[in-house]
C-alpha cells in the first residue's frame, strides 16, 4: 500500500501523533505524551514531552485542534492558545485545573492526509521501507 517513503521532518511526524490521539476523543496532555512516546519508542524514535507540548500548541495555533476545559456535561472551548502550563498540568491531584485538546476537521483532513508516512501498517507493524526522521 505505502511503497514509496515520503520523506517527513521530526517535528511533522510528531505532529501527526499528537493529531492522532486526539481524533477519538478529547484528550489531556498526560495521555496524549504517554501515547505519542510510546508511538515514537515503536518507531525507533524517542520523542520528549517538550516536544509534544510544542507539536499541541502548534496544532491548536493552526487551527488543526482546539483546547476545551471539560466540567459537567460541556466542553468550553478556549479561545487561542492556552499558556504551556495550563496544557501540561492540567490536574492537580484533587481537581481539574487545565485542558483537553480534540481534533478540528481541518485536523482530520491532514490526519488522512498523512497515510502516506504513517510509521505503521495496516498491522501496526513498522514499515519496512520506513526509516525515522534525521531532524
Amino acid at each position: 500500500m505505502w511503497d514509496d517513503v515520503v520523506n517527513v521532518s521530526r517535528s511533522e511526524l510528531v505532529r501527526v501523533f499528537v493529531l492522532n490521539e486526539l481524533a477519538d476523543d478529547y484528550e489531556e496532555f498526560d495521555h496524549i505524551s504517554e501515547n505519542v512516546i510510546k508511538l515514537g519508542v515503536d518507531c525507533g524514535l524517542t520523542i520528549h514531552s517538550s516536544e509534544i507540548l510544542d507539536a499541541l500548541m502548534y496544532l491548536i495555533e493552526s487551527g488543526l485542534a482546539k483546547a476545551y476545559r471539560l466540567g459537567g456535561p460541556t466542553a468550553e472551548e478556549i479561545q487561542g492558545v492556552p499558556p504551556r502550563d495550563e496544557i501540561e498540568h492540567w490536574w492537580d491531584g484533587a481537581r481539574h485545573i487545565g485542558c483537553y485538546s480534540f481534533i478540528t476537521k481541518k485536523g482530520s483532513a491532514v490526519l488522512s492526509s498523512s497515510a502516506e508516512y504513517w510509521p505503521f501498517d495496516d498491522k501496526n507493524q513498522l514499515r519496512e521501507n520506513w526509516s525515522p526522521p534525521a531532524s
